[in-house]
């Protein structure tokens, strides 16, 4: 069956599930979707819907996360080596530095600052450059695993509650839709560059939340109000969890 002219997707051979082109989508799609041109990025082949697959957003989403840790994974092996410390403990030393400049009269603030420089020139239990280079490694290869817990869970959370006011989307196209609204959080990766750095980033977080409205609109086919209500809830929830759990601890202390 898998040798004739039809090709069923249960049919097909074992290598070509690792085929590049079936955990990617093309470089245009991902283009046009930058440029919102959304037809062409989430349905190339013109059936009218989302013709992208789950499979290649999770290609997508990690390859971004990986190329917007390449400059902090280069800010870090730099800042490590230099220290001769593994990349989070140089990091904690550089953010003590620069609370004892900026708040050095504070005692209390001298000391956990003096502390922290203290922890951060302890001497590496392996050569300074090996443990500054797999820190560092380790941080990179985190952020693309971060990219895909945001892109799931924040994804789940706002297709369920566009389901709730009747969206129909399935869960395997909205996610694969929306993985394209990950492309311009690449500009969040040179935020550590000064001046240009934080404008970028914050130009690609709105870009980011423009583009995953238009993707949302397209892909559950509910109004813009709708929409934004269900991008801005689960986050609203998100973050007054915290404040709820302590308020419900100070409740039960009563008692």
């Amino acid at each position: 069956m898998s040798d004739t002219y039809v090709h069923l997707p249960v049919k097909l051979r074992q290598r070509e599930i690792w085929r590049l082109r079936d955990w990617l989508p093309a470089p245009q799609q991902v283009w046009d979707a930058l440029l919102f041109r959304l037809p062409d990025a989430l349905d190339p082949h013109e059936r009218g819907v989302v013709t992208a697959s789950m499979r290649q957003g999770l290609g997508l989403v990690f390859l971004l996360g990986l190329v917007a840790g390449i400059v902090p994974f280069l800010d870090n092996l730099w800042l490590s080596v230099t220290v001769g410390a593994a990349a989070p403990l140089a990091r904690l030393g550089q953010s003590a530095a620069q609370w004892l400049a900026a708040y050095g009269s504070i005692p209390a603030v001298e000391i956990t600052a003096h502390t922290l420089q203290s922890v951060a020139g302890l001497e590496p239990r392996m050569p300074g450059f090996l443990a500054a280079l797999l820190s560092s490694l380790g941080l990179w290869l985190n952020t693309p695993l971060n990219w895909l817990s945001l892109w799931i869970i924040y994804g789940a959370l706002v297709l369920a509650t566009a389901r709730f006011m009747g969206a129909r989307a399935t869960l395997e196209t909205f996610f694969a839709a929306t993985s394209f609204a990950f492309a311009p959080l690449v500009l969040t990766g040179f935020v550590s560059i000064p001046f240009v750095g934080p404008v970028l980033s914050v130009v690609g977080v709105v870009w980011g939340f423009l583009l995953y409205v238009q993707i949302a609109l397209w892909s559950t086919r509910l109004n813009v109000a709708r929409i934004v209500l269900s991008m801005l809830l689960p986050i609203a929830v998100l973050l007054a969890l915290p404040t709820l759990a302590g308020m419900l601890g100070a409740f039960l202390l009563r008692f």
